[in-house]
């Protein structure tokens, strides 16, 4: 299934590269820190980036690359995603993602589907997809998320964001929802902030708990003002710390 995905994935790509000239329109770099409150469950660095290649106006790819220092696993943890993007329309885009997680622990192959809107001030965007251990059966989980962003001045953006990751490496499941702010210091840099909850249980211990968790950095977009059209995907990525 994973293979079948990649293929159609590039195949997609390789047809339309070939009828249309290829324009960069969109990227950006994100550096970031996030924590629990408590501190016994470690914290996470980030640097990451990302950058869009439209060969039409209704066809375009998006590569993302990061690198994360997680604070209880040694070394840094990789990250890349391949995205196809179908624009039908001028506030409507769907697509379909793959990447690979490398860390020193299990390393992770995620792919799924996506969708986003524009409605006037608010962007909805949304996932669905499987992560799985590399060289591991039975190891496999759900990928889900849903991002809500408004605008409120040419400075300020709100966000709600939920993401799930269960079954991580068959001993962690993770939902996390945040509520942030973004403000604009100037017409591509902005800074952001962070404040959320994880709920965090595992398929091999009962009981589960309610984890509270901060982050903030800065981004600079290039080209369109979204920098890319979806946002970045991931397994052990998508923790606020560990």
């Amino acid at each position: 299934m994973k293979k079948l995905f990649l293929s159609s994935a590039l195949t997609t790509t390789l047809v339309a590269g070939s009828a249309q000239a290829v324009e960069l329109t969109g990227g950006y770099v994100d550096l970031g820190y996030s924590t629990f409150t408590d501190s016994a469950l470690g914290d996470k660095y980030n640097l990451s980036g990302s950058g869009e290649l439209a060969f039409s106006k209704s066809f375009s790819t998006q590569l993302d690359l990061g690198g994360y220092r997680l604070q209880n696993l040694d070394g840094t943890t990789t990250n890349w995603t391949l995205h196809a993007n179908l624009h039908t329309a001028s506030n409507a885009s769907f697509g379909a993602f793959i990447g690979r997680e490398n860390s020193d622990g299990a390393d992770f192959d995620f792919y799924g589907i996506e969708a986003g809107f524009d409605a006037g001030k608010a962007t909805i965007e949304g996932y669905l997809g499987r992560q799985e251990v590399v060289d591991f059966s039975g190891l496999d989980g759900t990928l889900f998320g849903i991002s809500v962003v408004s605008d409120i001045d040419d400075k300020w953006q709100f966000s709600a964001n939920y993401d799930l990751v269960d079954n991580i490496a068959g001993i962690l499941n993770s939902g996390m929802f945040s509520i942030g702010a973004n403000y604009a210091v100037a017409d591509n840099a902005e800074i952001y902030g962070t404040l959320g909850t994880a709920h965090l249980s595992s398929p091999i211990v009962s009981g589960s708990s309610n984890e509270a968790y901060v982050g903030f950095g800065v981004r600079v977009n290039l080209g369109n003002a979204r920098g890319t059209t979806f946002g970045r995907r991931g397994v052990l990525s998508k923790l606020p710390g560990l």
